[in-house]
């Protein structure tokens, strides 16, 4: 069977020795330009017609959700019963399935310990009813037949941990190219589970990639599994995420998003336009953020409170303002570096970024077990729209991704909706109800009426005596390059706040704004005054400004 995604030549793409911009070593995202054939399969299932329209939006996921752990990982089934428990899942959706303890698998091991029995167990419970279909050609010519699922009461898997995470490469021949590697994610092989007739080597196509629909309703993508993974460097990790997500849920997620751009260019701008096109929905939404514009990460101990997104590139492992020791994600929070191997160790708290991210308090992170190819790794755009839409995570991500049976994983609760319709505000922390006035105040003036909402932003701002309200009014500023305004608001913010941290994190990132204004020698005087205060001179956000300093030289 031919794959959807196979290279008929490999002209055109680029070295693996492509340059890195940030870490300087090989075999990191290239960029292949697919759009000629991406999508378009070259063998097809005559399919059944689709169901009636109009299945309920809201849909109950947990019931047709599978979970699976590996009884030979200590803790793995107690993690699937606690999950299982706190979301609801039906106790007999629980399946253990013994295989090896390691990260990484060969191929036989993947097919006979975990693909082939899984297939079984869905068919002898009849979570999925396969018949055969006739096997066309692109005219419409049949030539075989193959089964297919024609009906799937099971559209979500979740792998706990202890599943293995990756298959290894089997062979490398020479002459391989790059598309025709057989490696692969167990999470995103699995997602192809019911495609028996199926390549080894390559990818195949995700036909729910730029759904508009709820996966449920998605009848191309019938077959295919949602597939997330809850796993980490250890099991009270592991049980935190669970926890995080279901009270983010319940208690609603509001805070800051974080782009840390790369100014990659060539090939790579890709990447640069998938953050780009995440402020302007974040802009849209009323979601405030903060883009970090250097080549490199974001500067050592840069202070980022209330961060509940993050999306960034490009180094192998996590340092930078995330890697500071007292950073800590809000609950909740969703987090993704893009990066060839920023899952290529899962179980970690210090090397690649997936563990490491999830360390310091992110709910969930994605990432790539070997290299993806950048077009078909996760679309930072799209994922950050069925996001806002109020999908849940694993709708989210996996219609974000071109490819399956590819390199990607989703670790996190896939049944995490972060963003529902209706958003509740915490009674227990009252910034939450800033964000949420934020919020309405963008929505209901900035687009159309910008004046009427600053007046309305500095009056609720001076009733409330909320320094962050007009900080994250700046902030917004400061992402339309107008850097003056942005610098009133920071002044005036930096007023109202009370505590030193606050104080000294708008004078910072307003130094940080004069300094992209073109203006280095204000900005450098700035930096000199927030120095010479002894009130912020103990201060871990102290050396963000040093490392300023050092930059406006």
């Amino acid at each position: 069977m031919t794959n959807a995604f196979s290279m008929k030549s490999s002209k055109g793409v680029p070295p693996l020795s492509s340059v890195s911009a940030r870490a300087g070593c090989p075999c990191y995202f290239l960029f292949i330009l697919f759009s000629s054939f991406l999508l378009l399969p070259t063998t097809l299932l005559k399919a059944a017609p689709n169901p009636q329209p109009g299945r309920d939006s809201d849909w109950d996921a947990a019931k047709e959700t599978v979970v699976v752990f590996n009884p030979n990982f200590p803790g793995s089934e107690d993690l699937a019963k606690f999950y299982a428990e706190k979301r609801g899942i039906p106790a007999d959706h629980l399946i253990g399935l013994k295989c090896s303890k390691d990260e990484l698998i060969k191929r036989d091991e993947f097919e006979t310990t975990l693909r082939e029995p899984l297939l079984r167990e869905f068919t002898k419970r009849k979570w999925w009813q396969m018949e055969k279909r006739d096997l066309t050609d692109p005219s419409g010519r049949v030539y075989g037949q193959a089964s297919t699922v024609v009906r799937a009461d099971v559209k979500v898997l979740v792998l706990m941990r202890g599943v293995p995470v990756g298959v290894e490469l089997a062979a490398n021949p020479p002459g391989l190219k790059p598309m025709e590697v057989d490696q692969a994610s167990v999470d995103s092989e699995l997602a192809a589970l019911g495609s028996v007739q199926r390549p080894i080597k390559g990818p195949l196509e995700n036909r729910y990639y730029q759904s508009s629909r709820r996966f449920p309703d998605c009848y191309a993508a019938r077959g295919q599994l949602i597939v997330g993974r809850l796993d980490a460097a250890d099991d009270e990790t592991v049980k935190r995420m669970i926890e995080d997500s279901i009270n983010a849920e319940r208690e609603g997620l509001w805070g800051r998003a974080v782009l840390d751009f790369s100014l990659m260019e060539g090939g790579y701008e890709e990447g640069e336009l998938w953050l780009t096109k995440s402020a302007s929905l974040y802009r849209e939404n009323g979601l405030p953020f903060y883009a970090d514009r250097r080549k490199d990460v974001i500067a050592d101990a840069w202070p980022l409170p209330d961060t509940i997104l993050y999306f960034g590139w490009y180094t192998d492992h996590m340092r930078g303002a995330l890697a500071t020791p007292g950073f800590r994600f809000k609950p909740g929070a969703i987090a993704c570096h893009l990066h060839s191997f920023s899952a290529g160790l899962l179980r970690t708290k210090t090397q690649h970024w997936v563990g490491p991210l999830l360390d310091h308090g992110a709910a969930a992170a994605l990432g790539n077990v070997f290299e993806p190819y950048l077009t078909l790794t996760v679309h930072f755009d799209q994922l950050n729209a069925r996001l806002q839409e109020g999908l849940t995570l694993g709708e989210a991500a996996w219609s974000a991704t071109p490819a399956i049976s590819w390199m990607n994983i989703v670790v996190g609760d896939p049944l995490y909706r972060p963003f529902p319709k209706l958003r509740l505000i915490s009674r227990d922390d009252p910034r939450d109800a800033i964000y949420s006035t934020y919020r309405d105040l963008v929505k209901r003036y900035y687009a159309h009426d910008p004046k009427k909402f600053h007046r309305e932003a500095l009056r609720i701002a001076e009733e409330k005596h909320s320094g962050l309200l007009l900080e994250l009014v700046g902030l917004l500023a400061a992402a339309d390059s107008r850097f003056g305004m942005a610098s009133d608001f920071l002044q005036h913010a930096s007023a109202l706040y009370e505590e030193g941290r606050d104080q000294l994190r708008c004078d910072l990132y307003e130094a940080e704004f004069i300094k992209r204004s073109g203006d280095p020698k204000t900005a450098r005087d700035l930096v000199e005054k927030i120095i010479n205060d002894p009130k912020l001179n103990h201060l871990p956000a102290m050396n963000a400004v040093l490392g300023l300093k050092g930059e406006l030289k």
